[in-house]
C-alpha cells in the first residue's frame, strides 16, 4: 500500500511537518488507514492500493483511493 498526503497542492511528509500537533493528526491518519487497508490486495491482480490524502490543512484533508482495477478500489473503500 501507498500513502500520500498532499497539502495546497504540495506532497508532504508527516516525520517532516514543523508544527507537533499537525504531523500527530497526520501521523495517527497514516497508521489507522495502514491498519485497516495496508494489507489489501486486488484478488484479480495481486496489486495493492493508494491512499491520497490531500486538502489545504491537516485538519481538512480529504481521501481518495486509486487501484489497479475497480474492484480493488471498493474493496478499500469498503474497508476505510
Amino acid at each position: 500500500m501507498d500513502l500520500r498526503f498532499e497539502i495546497n497542492g504540495r506532497r508532504v511528509d508527516p516525520r517532516n511537518i514543523g508544527d507537533a500537533l499537525t504531523a500527530a493528526v497526520m501521523d495517527a491518519a497514516a497508521k489507522e488507514i495502514k491498519r485497516k487497508v495496508g494489507m489489501c490486495r486486488c484478488p484479480v491482480h495481486g496489486k495493492g492500493p493508494t491512499v491520497v490524502g490531500k486538502g489545504r490543512s491537516a485538519d481538512r484533508m480529504t481521501f481518495a483511493v486509486e487501484g489497479c482495477c475497480e474492484k480493488l478500489i471498493e474493496k478499500v473503500k469498503r474497508r476505510l
